[in-house]
């Protein structure tokens, strides 16, 4: 009797064991479908998948897209006429290369691989938004206010190499759901990287003339007679001698191709104790740029273009192939460009723009001894030689 009790107990005993592995049986069998799930779907995006399908073809009803990172928060909006400009800078006219670009990128980033979607892990992803978030966000709408695409780019998981184009995560505004995505969205670095920094084509060759007025500083003129010609300084200090022609070219060079930082409207800025430099060419164009203190980052200056009458009626012909200059025509182009705005100019730009007169002079070289005469004593000064005997 006893063994026979034992006996049903160890098959009760033996049961429960049985029900404990077809439990874990069952559960891994749920952890296998999961996973093999979840592989099918990482499976499915991993053939390329275009995270906005159709994008390149609706990105044409674009008419606003806003960014905003951990550093930027910037809106362009698309005029009537189809080009893009920056609202934070007063509507400023935008880099188009940069809009086509980043509309570009968007279109063509491919979802390769799916990844969290626990919010708590966007942090580690950089993929977190607001004032304290780490991701950039782009949204890109059309003019009745749909959204034609809008991400959160995050950390770059791999650099784009030759052919490779790179990879890093990113979601969907508004989802969850993390990716790492093939491909790379350009983010400008700041309000004044997403302006167009074209202001206007001086050919080098044309300036005549250079006039350079510093505040609290000696003024002084770069002239000369024709072009190709090395400018020759007018009011070299006593002492002094002129630098190298190339040197002497730093202005002409810096007006030749000028760039900005950034840019405000123009009656924000007040115009006291102002450097001014003038460019003339040789067939009447005349470029005027005032320069006022702008912080340790530079000045801003105000450009204004106008014409010579006289020396545009004394313009030497144009060099052969060259076609001849219209300075009524550049000045106003460079007007319509750039009345009523006042940019900000890095200090590399000002400090070949307008360099002082001291970095254009250098200390005159002393004049070398004469040569002693033979069999003079040295620091001996030498008799003079005797009048020759008057004829007998």
């Amino acid at each position: 009797m006893p063994e026979a009790a034992l006996s049903r107990a160890d098959l009760k005993r033996g049961r429960a064991l049985l029900w404990l592995i077809l439990a874990a049986a069952l559960s891994a069998a749920v952890a296998v479908v999961a996973v093999l799930g979840d592989r099918a779907a990482v499976t499915a995006t991993s053939m390329n998948e275009t995270m906005f399908p159709g994008f390149a073809e609706s990105s044409a009803k674009a008419a606003t897209i806003r960014i905003e990172s951990p550093t930027l928060y910037v809106t362009l909006n698309k005029g009537a006429d189809g080009k893009w400009t920056v609202a934070d800078r007063s509507n400023y006219p935008a880099n188009p290369e940069g809009v086509r670009a980043l509309m570009l990128a968007m279109s063509q980033i491919k979802l390769v691989e799916r990844r969290s979607a626990d919010p708590a892990r966007h942090a580690a992803l950089e993929l977190t938004t607001g004032e304290m978030g780490s991701g950039h966000a782009v949204t890109v709408t059309a003019a009745d206010g749909s959204v034609l695409a809008a991400l959160v780019a995050g950390k770059v998981q791999s650099r784009a190499t030759g052919s490779s184009p790179g990879t890093l995560f990113v979601r969907r505004a508004g989802e969850d759901q993390t990716w790492l995505a093939r491909g790379g969205i350009p983010i400008p670095a700041s309000v004044g990287a997403t302006l167009d920094k074209t202001l206007f084509t001086l050919d080098e060759a044309r300036i005549a003339m250079v006039r350079v007025e510093p505040r609290g500083l000696a003024p002084y003129t770069l002239t000369r007679a024709a072009p190709g010609e090395p400018f020759a300084l007018d009011a070299v200090p006593a002492g002094k001698v002129a630098q190298s022609a190339q040197i002497l070219q730093t202005p002409a060079s810096a007006i030749a191709g000028l760039t900005f930082d950034d840019v405000m409207k123009a009656d924000a800025v007040e115009l006291k104790d102002a450097t001014t430099a003038t460019f003339a060419t040789f067939d009447g164009l005349v470029v005027k740029v005032t320069l006022v203190a702008g912080g340790p980052e530079g000045a801003f200056g105000l450009i204004e273009a106008s014409v010579d009458e006289a020396r545009a009626a004394t313009a030497p012909p144009p060099a052969e192939g060259k076609a001849k200059a219209d300075p009524k025509a550049d000045a106003a182009a460079i007007n319509a460009r750039v009345a009523g705005w006042a940019y900000r100019l890095p200090t590399f730009v000002l400090t070949n723009l307008v360099p002082p007169l001291e970095m254009l002079v250098e200390d005159k070289p002393a004049e070398a001894p004469p040569a002693a005469t033979p069999g003079a004593t040295p620091g001996e000064t030498p008799a003079p030689e005797a009048p020759p005997a008057p004829p007998h």
